[in-house]
């Protein structure tokens, strides 16, 4: 509980702390960034900041079209812009700087495609265009656009293109098209078929799997999100072409089912123009093939993703009304909600589809009738089930998808109403959402959602937030009163905080819909002012919760006193109301202001506990700890970090939330307001000193800076100059003090603290007060003794500049009268309550330096850096050297410096100081590559210099000398290293600050934002901050900067400090370092040679340890990538070797060695290494050059001879990196052979090398011998691990081809159905591919000519047009005469397979009892061997048969499994040997097999079922041998050895079921026929299961022809045989029950019963397993289950029965299983013989009511059922038996709670009338009397138990009722006392709430009823 309100009310506040990060913070540490925040923040990305951008039309812009002097006639017409853009300050020079950026990008990327210059030509580029996009927006031509995603969807679809170039270029594309309306399919058509050739190459080529192809893992992800995006473009016929394409790949029994359907759901088009219909094609056929399945199969997320899209994309087109009842159905099973008493985990049960599919379905049927009402009984059904006292597996799961429907709606409804015009079809008006449906919506989910918003689960709560935020923007009126009603009477509880924080979290979310509904104005100041005692410092949960409700209440509304309007005559009673009550406002100010600063004063008390050891430094403040980590920011003074990283997680949130709440305040009350605010604060501050380094302080000094940055005309004369007068009166009176004391002075920390931080957001305020005198005061500052205090003066400096220089926004306020097209006398605040506006209407104030505030920041310069850096400059000349403590001292004065003045220092990124890191055929820098965030040019320079350039010459030298003479000076170093990170990229604000800003710009957008509506009209604080962030991600955007020469001398120097001996340094310059390297595009080829150098051992042992760790490190990188994953052969060429000559055993080497194995594995891919043409890609980028300006780009006779010189060169780069790569591969295999190295590096060795095995280089014989030679390694299980996956490669380079050949026209004899759908299953045109053992081949001729079919899903659904098959043995390329006809690689391979040595330990290792490879079958070891017998057919066979005879003659596990690896390749790989061959494999194999299978032991049993099962695949025609020796199943076998061939059996045909095989599948049910009777049971069993699961029905299966055993047939025939079973109670003694029936069947009894516990086996593992429906005969069996569930003596049968019940009562039926089920129910609880005994009636209404909820809509549908159900539950309430009635009253009761039927008035009038059936004890017709009168009370105890958690509209008079038959006979009196007891306990919570719906007579009565009288009443 408590993490979820931290978490709920951290993510509710955070947007308004991060809003005033950069106007507060970061210009004075003390700000919000410096809370190392948990992490809690959604996974989002950061281009939903740019969804919401105004949709309006771009020519409303001025500007838009381009120069603003431009003809509208001849303007640009833009895609999309970003509207931020026009409101920025320097928005006139956008134009310009868009305009060079595109010329630069268009030519950029065209020339680096038709150069072939991929890296870094392309990636450069690629980064620029996404660099642009983030800025600009599509703000490119319609034209340019289409040219761009030509470009982008050539280059993913190259055939040639390098896999980890796709992803790249995968990302790009799918950029370009996240917006559909914006290109048309008529201006843009893309082709399906590249795109699949694609798929196919990337997701299902077999070379990724034998590791000759790496790819990354993005690949796949990327790959479909292009594929979402392009569906649209594709041309009309694609649909009829791809059914075409992949319907021959649908069938069940075969994996390629769900790779035909996951083609369908990634490829087909849903959106189409109006009049398209081409999902028609095959919405029946995909349908009703979804529907025939009742199991959740492995594709079933693929095609309901498919519908779901259909659905969404063709709202109101598609009529889903047939299909309603079934597809809740499933949705509600696929909760696995748990039903009954009687609970039985079936396996699979955690299969289910994906839950936002479930919730958008239902959303896009909402149109319908029954979809709706659906909803509402779905919403019925599942009600209790969010109580949170109802926890499970299945909360979680059932929250998650119900939860996301109202978003869905939501989103519907925008499509439907506020959606622009565009290409894509319109919603039909008919099938718009009504506001009634939308509210009988609303009404059904609401008490779900007011139930699930008390969840202690913390996901849930949040999902529930959401979705009542959706529900109360459609309905606010629905859901915002009852969220009023919860809390203002938990404001008044003090002992449920739950509640307080539940509600005020749930108030806060829908905190604008409280704005939209009548009278919801006048709850805003009783709200501020009765939430404001929950502002508590001993409560920090309640005060977060409090601080996010008031500030996002404030936040909308201005603190204004309108009271002297209230006398206008044009107010309305409410208005004026308001204008009254808005006198308040300055009480509340005033009180939240001196709660909040009572709340830091009692935080303050504990400053010298927990926090005393560090106020006086003993933790000092540069500790390494706080400095060498990345995060935290280069310029932060460490001092305030350490005080950050000390808060406690109470803290973090209370200074979040209160700094949030704080801001808003400030901002958003008047200037009398503002003014009574601020003096309360100033009087806070002067008043007393807080601590500097406690957070307390830090806190209130960031009230005073958002004070001055948000009112600087107020806050100008209340805080900013009293401040600094402050400091200036106690400086002058401390002056002589600070120059000789080295104690600090916490009073001047206290005030520089605070002038620190007004002086950060001060802007020209600065100038205004008596700047001379500040000056004055700082040079007194700097004399100081103290270090602690000196680190805070120079905070000041920085503060100050960055307050003078930064642009920011000013007019914050959340209503600007301006904006409202109102005049300003007719002007009123509460008319504009919660105001959204369009972004067009926002009109922004900026504070913009000008040359006064640039003048001085100047003087600060010159009067304090200058000589600053002349000091520094005489120290590292020796002239006037400095102490450490001065020197330290002076650089950070330096570092303050440049952190204050970098927006003024420009980059030397001018083309003659850029340097190119490699050699590259285009240009690759822009000649502006940075964005513009000045209005003014001006640059500030140091000493008539470049500042950045000069300050790096200063500072070099400084390091130099510290190496030389003082180099244990880390302190001054760490200093040096943040001065160089600022140098090379800073410009004003870190990365992390403003990600971190827009990120919960993100999140509260999504919270506070408005979803319901036109996205460009919102909060103006919520455009206002938007803006500022566009302004923001300006300054940090560094990705494809360019390498310039101080960055070059920069990152020299870090790779420097990077391997020094310090660790703290060396952290510190590895991360800076790499950083660097994430900007700058390759530039680490400039530095390999460099970090390699470091790796040299000649140094001193000391010395060389950190060089060889900091390379190390410096080698394994970052988030960038590590060396030894670049593109690039020169790298890795020099990386690998070099890291093979590490030679230490230290830990730290040991670890990289470890992390850099783990990055390759994740993150290797294969590099190119000849450079090929991108032909598509380079006809789109020549049309992209035509189109430019010939005088930029060159003429095209220009062009063609250029590309003809680097084409030659691509060719000698292509042979370069081949003598690379062969130069690479050799140098690893000679050290792998030397063996004499560390086993980390020869591992190493060997794992790099089986990445080198490549299709595209000439495999080497010596990499060959590598691998074998390690996979026999007797001293390495970790080498043999390594050695055979690429052994697996090798063979894969050296495979013959399979000739193949083409069967054409086979699809057109094949039958058809509707719409095209072919015939499924056995049919007359493919017999030819099914077993037969009459046309089995019998000789050499018939062998080597027939065509072997081996994937299972050829013909079952139809045929292709072309089908590829191998073709005949006798067409196949043969292995000639070995070894004679081998290449040199397969005669290294021949080689050592062929000597007995090599084999001996092979089989020795593989066989050995403690070897750690093998605790069970191995597939790469049965992939190897079958390998090796493919390619060399028999060679091996008699060096192998010696082994395997002894092998299999043991019994030993590990040696068995050996055998079972060998003999299963040996088998699979003969497949395409010739005839004589093979039949001399199988004379040799066959002995083999009946030994192993004859000495099979428990542990070995599971090998060879792996062995069976992988040898029997493909066509069963080539194995018939080896199912001849399945089948032989000798009668005189031991039970555990039947048992276990059966388990071969089966393995062998069900592991992968094959539907040609059906003969054989009716043998193997004869088989088990004959040993139904046997003990061996379970197995018997399982195989029959096993063959009954793949009975599939299609709507399209061939009816006339059977296709596999059918199970009603076999149920049909053995139910006749038990179901003698069946006898009266009286018979049921178990010895008894046997002797009667061999009296009955004279010899059967025993066999009867022994058949029955095999049938109850089969059941349930048959319904478990089964994929499609039963059939209606299983039914049969339920009153012999229910019987034998109760029979106490066979404690098996009885399990048995129990979980067969529980397996019938979770499954999906069928119509026809619903009937059966409901007739054999009433025949067990209907039964008037006597023969039924009560306990299976009482089992038979358990049963019923589970089976009712898992198939409600089903049973639901039919009026006829719900009536039988009904009648069954109600006529059972007076049964003679007291616990059958009892059970019925339980089911019915379930029956109402879950809505499936309702107890309307007139039963309860029947129930009440037989609960006064009159009746007189002791006469005869008593009984039947009570028994009556009991069963009207069980029907009225019913009801009130269906209520548990609520009370129904009858509850009242119906707890009356009852109370009047407590004194009743028994049962009625116990009856009637359980069920008080079960109210009172479940109503006992919310009693309070409960009461209200009573009368006061009814609540006397209960109130008798349920308090029991005192003793002394």
């Amino acid at each position: 509980m408590d993490e979820s309100i931290d978490l709920l009310a951290f993510k509710i506040c955070h947007f308004l702390v991060l809003r005033v990060i950069l106007w507060c913070g970061p210009f004075c540490r003390g700000g919000k960034m410096e809370i190392n925040l948990p992490d809690t923040e959604f996974q989002l990305d950061v281009e939903d900041l740019d969804e919401a951008e105004n949709e309006e039309e771009d020519l409303e812009h001025p500007g838009i079209c381009g120069h603003a002097g431009l003809s509208r006639k001849f303007a640009h017409h833009y895609q999309q812009q970003l509207s931020a853009n026009f409101l920025l300050p320097y928005s006139a020079q956008l134009d310009a700087e868009s305009s060079l950026w595109m010329q630069e990008i268009k030519e950029g990327l065209a020339k680096s495609v038709i150069l072939g210059d991929f890296r870094p030509g392309l990636i450069i580029w690629s980064t620029r265009l996404e660099q642009y996009m983030r800025l600009f927006g599509r703000k490119f031509t319609k034209e340019d656009h289409i040219q761009l995603v030509k470009l982008y969807f050539e280059l993913v679809t190259d055939a040639n293109m390098e896999v980890s170039l796709i992803s790249r270029m995968c990302q790009i594309l799918c950029d370009l098209l996240r917006k559909t309306e914006l290109i048309s399919p008529t201006d843009l058509q893309l082709s399906w078929r590249k795109l699949y050739e694609t798929y196919e190459r990337i997701q299902y080529d077999r070379d990724q799997w034998h590791g000759l192809l790496q790819v990354p893992d993005s690949l796949g992800t990327n790959f479909t999100l292009v594929l979402n995006c392009c569906r649209c473009y594709f041309p009309q016929d694609a649909t009829r072409e791809m059914l075409d394409t992949w319907r021959p790949l649908l069938c069940p029994h075969a994996p390629s089912m769900k790779k035909g359907i996951r083609y369908f759901a990634h490829f087909l088009p849903t959106v189409m123009a109006p009049g398209e219909e081409h999902w028609r094609l095959w919405f029946d056929e995909f349908l009703g093939l979804w529907l025939s399945f009742a199991s959740v199969t492995s594709w079933e997320n693929d095609i309901i993703s498919l519908f779901c899209r259909l659905a969404l994309d063709n709202l109101g087109r598609v009529d889903w009304t047939p299909y309603i009842s079934v597809i809740f159905t499933k949705f509600l099973r696929n909760l696995r909600l748990p039903v009954g008493k009687k609970r039985v985990k079936l396996t699979g049960e955690k299969k289910s589809f994906d839950i936002a599919s479930a919730a958008i379905w239902p959303a896009c049927m909402l149109h319908e009738d029954l979809c709706l009402t659906a909803l509402e009984d779905l919403f019925k059904a599942v009600e209790l089930y969010f109580h949170p006292s109802n926890y499970g597996d299945w909360t979680a799961k059932l929250s998650s998808m119900l939860m996301k429907i109202p978003q869905c709606i939501v989103g519907r409804v925008n499509l439907e109403r506020y959606k622009k015009p565009s290409w894509l079809p319109a919603v039909p008006v008919t099938a718009h959402l009504s506001d009634d449906r939308i509210r009988r919506f609303a009404l059904a989910m609401k008490p779900i959602l007011l139930l699930n918003m008390y969840s202690k689960h913390i996901g849930m709560r949040l999902e529930t937030l959401f979705a009542l935020k959706n529900l109360a923007e459609l309905v606010p009126d629905l859901i915002v009163p009852e969220l009023l009603e919860r809390l203002y009477p938990a404001l008044d509880s003090l002992t449920e905080p739950h509640r307080l924080t539940a509600s005020m979290s749930a108030v806060t979310i829908c905190m604008r819909s409280l704005f939209s509904i009548e009278q919801g104005r006048s709850h805003v100041l009783p709200l501020l002012m009765a939430v404001l005692p929950g502002i508590d410092s001993n409560d920090y949960r309640k005060s977060t919760c409090t601080f996010s409700f008031l500030t996002c209440l404030v936040s909308m509304v201005p603190l204004e006193d309108c009271s002297d309007s209230a006398d206008r005559t044009d107010l309305s009673e409410e208005e004026r109301s308001l204008c009254h009550a808005s006198a308040g406002f300055e009480e509340f100010a005033l009180q939240c202001f001196d709660r909040c600063l009572m709340y830091i004063s009692n935080s303050t008390n504990d400053l010298h506990g927990r926090h005393d050891s560090v106020s006086r430094g003993t933790s000092h403040p540069y500790s390494s700890r706080n400095t060498c980590h990345p995060s935290s920011a280069s310029r932060t003074i460490s001092l305030i970090t350490d005080i950050n990283e000390r808060m406690t997680r109470e803290e973090k949130f209370t200074r979040l939330g209160m700094s949030s709440l704080v801001a808003t305040i400030i901002y958003q009350c008047s200037d009398q307001i503002c003014a009574s605010v601020l003096q309360q604060l100033y009087s806070f501050v002067s008043s007393r000193y807080l601590s500097y380094n406690h957070y307390t302080g830090a806190a209130v000094a960031s009230f005073c800076a958002m004070a001055v940055r948000l009112r600087p005309a107020v806050a100008e004369k209340v805080i900013f100059e009293p401040i600094l007068k402050l400091l200036r009166d106690r400086v002058r009176i401390a002056a002589k003090d600070l120059a000789v004391n080295e104690e600090m002075d916490e009073e001047i920390a206290w005030t520089v603290k605070l002038a620190a931080e007004v002086l950060g957001s001060s802007g020209r305020i600065v100038l205004n007060s008596q700047r001379s005198s500040l000056v004055q005061c700082m040079e007194t500052l700097l004399l100081t003794k103290c270090s602690l205090l000196y680190k805070l003066v120079v905070v000041l400096f920085r503060s100050c500049l960055r307050g003078l220089l930064l642009t920011f926004p000013t007019n914050m306020r959340s209503v600007n009268s301006e904006e409202l097209d109102v005049a300003p006398d007719e002007f009123l605040p509460i008319r504009h309550w919660c105001q959204s506006i369009p972004q067009r209407s926002l009109k922004v104030e900026w504070y913009v330096p000008n040359d006064a505030e640039v003048d001085f920041a100047e003087e600060l310069i010159r009067q304090f850096l200058e000589p600053a850096l002349e000091i520094l400059r005489f120290h590292a000349d020796g002239s006037q050297p400095l102490d450490r403590k001065e020197l330290e001292r002076t650089l950070l004065l330096v570092e303050m410096f440049v952190a204050g003045a970098a927006i003024r220092f420009p980059f030397d990124s001018a083309t003659v100081n850029q340097i190119l890191p490699c050699e590259t055929a285009v240009k690759i820098y822009s000649i502006s590559p940075d964005p513009i965030i000045c209005t003014s040019e001006r640059e500030i320079l140091i000493a008539g210099r470049p500042a950045r350039q000069y300050l790096f010459d200063v500072i070099q030298p400084v390091l130099r000398k510290i190496s030389l003479d003082d180099e244990d000076d880390v302190k001054s170093i760490k200093i040096i290293l943040r001065i160089f990170r600022s140098l090379m990229f800073f410009r004003g604000l870190e990365n992390e600050e403003v990600q971190s800003r827009i990120k919960g710009h993100i999140v509260t957008g999504k919270q506070l934002g408005r979803n319901l509506g036109f996205r460009n009209e919102q909060l103006r604080l919520l455009l206002f901050e938007r803006l500022a962030i566009q302004h923001l991600r300006r300054h940090y955007d560094h990705r494809g900067s360019p390498l310039t020469k101080l960055r070059l001398a920069v990152l020299m120097e870090m790779i420097q400090l990077a391997t020094g001996p310090y660790r703290d340094i060396r952290i510190l310059g590895q991360n800076y370092f790499t950083d660097g390297m994430n900007n700058i595009r390759f530039a680490y080829r400039a530095f390999v040679d460099e970090i390699l150098n470091k790796l040299d051992q000649s140094l001193g042992d000391v010395e060389q340890k950190a060089q060889m760790k900091g390379s190390l490190y410096l080698i394994l990188g970052g988030r960038g990538g590590s060396l030894v994953n670049k593109h690039d052969w020169h790298t890795l060429a020099k990386c690998f070797p070099a890291l093979l000559k590490v030679a230490s055993d230290s830990r730290t080497a040991t670890a990289i060695f470890d992390k850099l194995a783990e990055r390759m594995d994740r993150n290797f891919s294969t590099t190119m290494i000849c450079i090929h043409a991108a032909e598509g890609a380079s006809r789109v980028a020549d049309e992209m050059l035509n189109l430019l300006d010939p005088a930029v780009i060159g003429s095209t006779d220009e062009r063609s001879a250029q590309r003809v010189v680097v084409w030659n060169k691509r060719l000698e780069e292509s042979a370069e990196n081949e003598r690379l790569f062969l130069s690479l591969s050799h140098s690893l295999i000679d050290f792998v052979r030397e063996r004499i190295t560390k086993p980390k590096n020869f591992h190493f060795a060997l794992f790099v090398l089986s990445f080198l095995v490549r299709r595209d280089v000439a495999l080497s014989v010596d990499l060959a011998n590598v691998f074998m030679d390690n996979w026999a390694n007797t001293s390495s299980d970790k080498a043999r691990a390594l050695a055979k996956h690429p052994i697996l490669s090798v063979m894969r380079c050296i495979k013959r081809p399979i000739i193949r050949t083409t069967l054409n026209g086979l699809d057109k004899n094949v039958p058809k159905e509707s719409m095209g759908a072919p015939q499924a299953g056995i049919r007359s045109d493919n017999l030819w591919l099914c077993f037969d053992e009459n046309q089995l081949p019998r000789n050499e001729k018939e062998y080597e000519s027939t065509i072997f079919v081996d994937k299972a899903h050829h013909g079952y659904y139809g045929f292709p047009e072309s089908l590829r098959v191998a073709s005949p043995v006798k067409d196949q390329v043969v292995a000639g005469d070995m070894p004679s006809s081998l290449s040199s690689v397969e005669r290294a391979v021949y080689d050592k397979m062929m000597e007995e040595a090599y084999v001996e330990i092979l089989i020795r290792l593989m066989s050995v009892e403690d070897s750690k490879q093998h605790g069970k079958f191995d597939q790469f070891t049965y992939w190897i061997f079958r390998t090796l017998f493919r390619h060399f057919e028999d060679a091996f066979l008699p060096i192998f048969l010696p082994h395997l005879t002894r092998l299999v003659s043991s019994k030993d596990e590990h040696q068995h499994r050996c055998a079972a690896e060998i003999l299963s390749g040996i088998v699979r790989g003969s497949k395409r040997w010739p005839y004589k061959k093979l039949l001399h494999m199988w004379d040799v194999v066959t002995p083999l097999l009946k030994t192993a299978l004859a000495n099979l032991s428990t542990e070995s049993l599971a090998d060879w079922g792996v062995f069976a099962q992988f040898a029997n695949e493909g066509d069963a025609r080539r194995n018939f041998p080896l199912i001849k020796i399945f089948f032989e199943l000798p009668r005189t076998d031991t039970s555990f050895q039947s048992s276990s061939r059966l388990y071969v059996l089966q393995s062998a045909f069900f592991g992968s079921f094959d539907w040609r095989r059906k003969e054989l599948h009716t043998k193997i049910l004869d088989l088990m026929k004959d040993r139904i009777e046997e003990p061996y049971r379970d197995r018997v069993a399982w195989t029959l299961s096993n063959l009954f699961r793949n009975e599939i029905h299609l709507p399209t299966t061939n009816q006339s022809i059977q296709q596999t055993p059918r199970l009603v047939d076999f149920l049909t025939e053995y139910y006749d045989k038990i179901k003698a079973l069946l006898l009266p109670p009286n018979h049921l003694n178990h010895l008894n029950h046997l002797n009667y029936l061999n009296h009955l069947i004279p010899g059967q009894g025993e066999p009867a019963m022994a058949i029955f516990k095999t049938l109850v086996k089969m059941i349930s593992q048959t319904v478990i397993l089964s994929l499609s429906f039963g059939p209606p005969q299983l039914q049969w069996f339920l009153p012999l289950l229910l019987r034998f569930e109760n029979d106490s003596r066979d404690e098996e049968l009885r399990n048995d029965c129990l979980t067969a019940l529980a397996c019938l009562s979770q499954i999906a039926l069928s119509l026809p299983e619903i009937e059966e089920m409901l007739t054999q129910v009433e025949t067990v609880v209907g039964d008037q013989t006597g023969n039924v005994p009560w306990r299976d009636r009482v089992l038979a209404l358990g049963h019923l009511q589970t089976v009712v909820f898992n198939n409600f809509f089903t049973i639901k549908s039919n009026s006829d059922w719900v009536q039988r159900v009904h009648r069954l539950a109600v006529q059972n309430l007076e049964n003679e038996s007291l616990e059958v009635r009892e059970t019925a009253s339980v089911t019915l009761a379930g029956l109402v709670q879950c809505g499936f039927i309702s107890l309307e008035k007139s039963f309860l009038d029947q129930f009440f009338r037989k609960s006064t059936t009159k009746y007189r004890l002791g006469e005869e017709k008593s009984a039947k009397a009570l028994l009556t009168r009991h069963a009207g009370i069980l029907g009225l105890t019913a009801y009130i138990s269906a209520f548990p958690y609520s009370v129904a509209i009858h509850t009242p008079d119906i707890l009356v009722i009852l109370s009047g038959h407590v004194n009743d006979p028994q049962p009625i009196n116990q009856t009637v006392s359980n069920a008080i007891k079960d109210f009172r306990r479940t109503h006992l919570d919310n009693w309070s709430e409960h009461k209200k719906l009573f009368s006061e007579d009814q609540l006397e009565r209960l109130t008798d009823l349920l308090v029991s009288p005192t003793y002394y009443a």
